[in-house]
């Protein structure tokens, strides 16, 4: 342990001479070791650890553990093994977790849906029942605009927020409501198939008024942090650990076998060293062997071979890359649909892909089937666009040279603009020109938002539940998240009808609005993002990634 503490001291200095400010110099704090780490009453530290104890790789000190304001992955995996929400999704999916039993659904006249819940017996970490006014607290703190949550748009599910969040009613009004310590009636402004699923995010997550305020300063501070999940809060040292204890009090603790988590704050240059030397188990990303390194006295500090059962498991996220063509384009050939599904069709999705360590996207959806193609078919998008007139062209009006000339914007990113060459080679092989422009994260909002750009950009959509309508819905007519200003009455409509419907039903329609956008072409599909974790399969099993980035360990194991 004392070489692996003397190499990460000396990783620290090599990392901040050749790689200049990391995230958390710009926040002002500072990466630690477990030698900085020290005991301090009520705070515990990993040394303090006895039994069966897990170690993971954070992978960063995450801002807040507030469910109503967290959005990062790390933050995420934190709340989802300290709180525990109606539903649970786990490798088997999703399930009642507060929730005795699915709820009885009610259709009012008004098109409103009554959703009512029966809470199961359980206590928080500190003895006290859970009740249904827990829940009703949380989500209307969430929703509330004082509070400027940033999970608050997913109470947009709830009657009376739209009102709420313009001001125009109170938010006592939000269609939650606590009938009693064990009902919870709930009412959704509209049918919606997958709000159970939704339900196993943090924002719908309870929480206790008596601990916390507006602000989410409760949330790391292990005398404050009360959960109702599988593990609690004991421990926080900044920069370098949390450190979470099985709570006697969940209730179904039986099932869970860990005593702790270690949840370690390495960044990716630590973590294979980490791993090397036994001092975590479990990582985001791909590990390879890192190489000897020199410590703080110059002396060599050989680094162990990573173990053979240090193995890489990939699943495919939440997240879709699509290009997405501007409808006020002055493009003339990009206004053609038979040009825009050309280009769409001489995209090599599997080369775009693999640049970017994801899988090939064959539709709007990944639930939308393959009807798309994975490799690129040049030469029936040459003739495609050979055949194509501009549909603005007039007698007296031709193609300029500007029109093969095409502007890709993005966000910079390095994955982004690795997949974006591969867009690059093959749309010059049509005989286009093809500029690739990165902009910042404020550029390339108003860009987005206010269609500030001249041809195509690169849209990057993360949906809040594996259902094919929310990959759908950011091109309904007017909605700014499309990020090119895309309007079909016909494809509004479908939507609203799948809306509407459920089952079969339901599927078909939505199948049919997603063909639909994809013949008008406005929408060119590329790639969904993957999530690799490696861990050391000797040690721990059982714990499981979900799409959105959250881990779950309560059925994880470590073997002796």
């Amino acid at each position: 342990m004392k070489k692996l503490i003397a190499l990460l001291l000396a990783m620290i200095l090599s990392v901040s001479m050749f790689s200049g400010c990391s995230s958390k110099e710009e926040t002002g704090e500072q990466q630690q070791t477990t030698e900085q780490t020290t005991s301090t009453e009520g705070n515990m530290v990993s040394a303090d650890c006895k039994g069966s104890v897990l170690t993971w790789n954070l992978g960063v000190d995450s801002q807040t553990l507030d469910p109503a304001k967290a959005v990062s992955d790390d933050s995420m995996s934190v709340i989802n093994n300290t709180f525990e929400g109606l539903m649970r999704e786990s490798a088997n999916g999703v399930e009642p977790a507060m929730a005795q039993d699915m709820p009885q659904e009610t259709e009012n006249e008004d098109g409103t849906v009554t959703l009512t819940y029966t809470l199961r017996d359980a206590s928080w970490s500190d003895g006290q029942p859970v009740t249904a006014n827990d829940f009703e607290f949380a989500w209307k703190r969430c929703a509330d605009p004082a509070n400027n949550a940033e999970n608050a748009y997913l109470m947009g599910y709830l009657a009376n927020y739209d009102d709420i969040a313009q001001g125009l009613a109170e938010v006592d009004t939000l269609g939650v409501k606590a009938v009693d310590d064990k009902t919870l009636e709930v009412t959704l402004k509209q049918p919606t198939e997958y709000f159970n699923e939704l339900l196993t995010l943090p924002a719908f997550m309870p929480l206790r008024e008596d601990m916390v305020g507006s602000d989410d300063s409760w949330s790391k501070d292990p005398q404050r942090a009360v959960s109702n999940g599988p593990f609690t809060l004991v421990g926080y040292t900044a920069g370098t650990e949390f450190v979470l204890q099985k709570n006697d009090q969940y209730w179904n603790k039986e099932n869970v076998s860990l005593d702790y988590i270690v949840a370690r704050m390495l960044d990716e240059n630590f973590a294979p060293v980490g791993m090397a030397f036994g001092d975590i188990m479990l990582t985001e990303g791909e590990v390879s062997q890192p190489e000897n390194q020199t410590d703080t006295e110059g002396n060599t500090v050989e680094v162990p071979q990573l173990a053979n059962t240090v193995t890489a498991a990939t699943i495919p996220s939440s997240t879709v890359v699509s290009l997405v063509v501007n409808t006020n384009t002055a493009n003339s050939l990009l206004k053609n649909a038979d040009v825009r599904n050309a280009l769409s069709l001489a995209l090599d999705r599997t080369a775009a892909a693999e640049a970017a360590g994801g899988q090939a996207l064959l539709s709007v959806s990944p639930l939308g089937g393959e009807n798309l193609s994975a490799t690129a078919d040049t030469e029936k998008a040459l003739s495609m666009i050979n055949g194509a007139g501009s549909e603005e062209a007039t007698d007296t009006e031709e193609q300029t040279a500007d029109d093969k000339s095409i502007e890709i914007v993005y966000l910079e990113n390095d994955e982004l603009a690795a997949a974006l060459e591969t867009v690059k080679s093959s749309w010059e092989a049509l005989g286009f020109s093809v500029t690739l422009t990165a902009q910042d994260a404020e550029t390339f909002k108003l860009s987005r938002n206010s269609l500030q750009y001249a041809d195509i950009l690169c849209s990057v959509w993360e949906a809040d539940a594996q259902d094919q309508q929310l990959y759908l819905e950011p091109y309904l007519s007017y909605n700014v998240q499309s990020g090119c200003g895309y309007t079909n009455p016909d494809f509004d409509q479908l939507m609203l009808d799948a809306m509407q419907a459920s089952g079969e039903e339901r599927t078909a329609k939505l199948s049919e609005a997603e063909t639909t956008l994809l013949e008008d072409g406005y929408v060119m599909p590329l790639y969904q993002q993957t999530i690799t974790t490696t861990s050391d399969t000797a040690k721990v099993s059982g714990w499981s990634i979900l799409p959105n980035g959250m881990y779950w360990f309560g059925e994880a194991s470590v073997n002796k």
